[in-house]
């Protein structure tokens, strides 16, 4: 048992005698690591934001005049073509109108052919006839609302397109003007609605490209582009909105939809672009790297970030005089711990 005993710790004084040999070895020759070239290039910070699809132009759909809805003949969603009614007013009233104005305008022509004809044989004054004449025109105006109001008592669809919102139901008494549709035509090209801040959207000008994704479609992006930028935020956001444009999307979509949308700026600035494994102790923008000085030391960097793309870092500053960045073996070194650049 005493020999088993003095055998272990034979063995066990052996191998702690190596390790120490071995970390001299690297002591005096350095940290094994490789390193990176650090890659100097103009690019553009993309904007990455949600947004929601919408049509181009949506239009609130009313009556001109006010009254009781009799019949609303489609429902929220529904396609619908040109010209397609959508929903109409009861028209005992409005009817009424018009054939007051009808038996208005019949008075007025026969005042003006009595007095026409007094005046042609000299009883009517010149006044009496114009007295009628305007009169007659008053009655005419008069059917020509009167017509107008019974043509505007159905909406019908001003395009293709498709109801959003419906605002009223049947027999509800309903104003001039008030909403009974929110209406998205499909004529004109879809558009995505979003806000950026300010600190983005000075970055951004027409034109410039972007993509959006659909949770609906993974995988799939649609290429688009910037068509306008709100010149003020919106006072409940504080956000700047801004409208883009999308190719013509074949996939069936609802106006509504949440999009993932990527903003890609035409001002670029320089950035010193280094694999991901180079950053250590990361804290907000602030990150730090560690640089091979020609005297085979290692160097602590502090580095600002600008952004991260797959699995390179763009920095925006701390890198401008640094050639080449350590990827592997940073875990183990500190401001000035000796190296060994060990080349693939």
């Amino acid at each position: 048992m005493k020999r088993l005993i003095l055998g272990v710790t034979l063995l066990t004084f052996a191998v702690l005698q190596c390790q120490k040999k071995q970390n001299k070895e690297i002591l005096d020759q350095g940290i094994p690591v490789r390193v990176a070239a650090v890659l100097k290039q103009q690019l553009a910070k993309p904007v990455q934001t949600s947004g929601r699809l919408s049509s181009s132009a949506e239009i609130k759909l009313s009556f001109k005049t006010g009254g009781i809805i009799d019949h609303i003949l489609v429902q929220e969603g529904d396609f619908v073509r040109q010209g397609h009614v959508l929903a109409r007013l009861k028209l005992d009233e409005i009817e009424a109108r018009v054939r007051m104005a009808r038996s208005g305008y019949a008075k007025a022509q026969r005042d003006f052919e009595r007095v026409k004809n007094l005046y042609a044989d000299s009883v009517a004054t010149l006044e009496q006839m114009q007295d009628a004449s305007t009169g007659l025109d008053v009655a005419r105006s008069n059917l020509e609302i009167a017509e107008f109001n019974l043509e505007q008592s159905s909406i019908v669809a001003p395009e293709d397109g498709r109801v959003l919102k419906r605002f009223a139901e049947e027999s509800e008494l309903i104003g001039p003007g008030h909403p009974v549709f929110l209406f998205g035509s499909s004529v004109q090209e879809q558009i995505v609605k979003l806000g950026v801040t300010d600190r983005d959207v000075i970055r951004l000008a027409v034109g410039d490209s972007a993509f959006v994704q659909f949770d609906a479609y993974p995988g799939l992006s649609f290429p688009g582009s910037i068509e306008e930028i709100a010149g003020a935020p919106d006072p409940m956001s504080g956000t700047f909105e801004v409208r883009i444009s999308i190719t013509r999307i074949e996939q069936p979509v609802l106006d509504g939809f949440i999009t993932a949308v990527y903003l890609f700026p035409s001002q670029k600035e320089l950035y010193s672009v280094i694999p991901f494994e180079a950053l250590t102790d990361v804290t907000g923008s602030q990150g730090y790297v560690f640089s091979a000085k020609e005297d085979s030391l290692a160097e602590k960097v502090p580095v600002r970030i600008g952004y991260l793309s797959d699995d390179k870092v763009m920095i925006s500053s701390g890198l401008e005089d640094i050639s080449h960045v350590i990827t592997e073996g940073s875990a183990y070194l500190s401001d000035g711990s000796r190296i060994h650049i060990v080349h693939p």
